[in-house]
């Protein structure tokens, strides 16, 4: 009786009808095909903003370490600076007495005491000692010059 009341329907009337099912079953695919994307854009957004608040952090947190390290790099460059400073002066101060004590007394600074050589004597003396501060004040300067340039190294590299 089914097959009886199913064939009383007009051929052209499957085709639209199994048509209609396709365009429906298509349509329904292309939906569901928005719905995936709408939520992949959002899910996207969520994780974009997560992902950019991170990095603002992780930028932040590199920022202040970075400024302490610049921080504790002068403070060193400073005390080096001081102590270089004082240990220059301190050279100058020792060679200046020695010089002042070698000229009060002319006679220890020649074989013979006499007055020509010690005078020839303390030129020398006197050249040897403007030398000698010069090499000390380069040679600590030197150093100093190295030791910022690492402490500077170990600041950008976080040591």
């Amino acid at each position: 009786m089914l097959a009886g009341l199913l064939a009383l329907i007009p051929t052209k009337d499957w085709f639209y009808g199994a048509l209609v099912i396709g365009l429906a079953v298509l349509g329904w695919h292309f939906y569901d095909k928005y719905e995936t994307a709408v939520d992949y854009a959002a899910t996207v957004k969520t994780e974009s903003a997560a992902a950019l608040a991170t990095a603002n952090k992780t930028i932040a947190d590199n920022k202040a370490d970075y400024a302490t390290n610049l921080q504790k790099v002068q403070d060193n460059a400073a005390a080096q600076v001081a102590a270089n400073n004082a240990a220059n002066a301190l050279t100058v101060s020792r060679l200046l007495t020695a010089a002042a004590a070698r000229q009060a007394n002319p006679v220890l600074q020649g074989a013979s005491g006499t007055a020509a050589e010690a005078a020839a004597w303390a030129s020398i003396v006197g050249r040897l000692e403007r030398i000698s501060q010069g090499l000390a004040a380069a040679v600590r300067n030197d150093d100093l010059a190295a030791n910022e340039c690492w402490a500077e190294r170990d600041s950008l590299t976080g040591k």
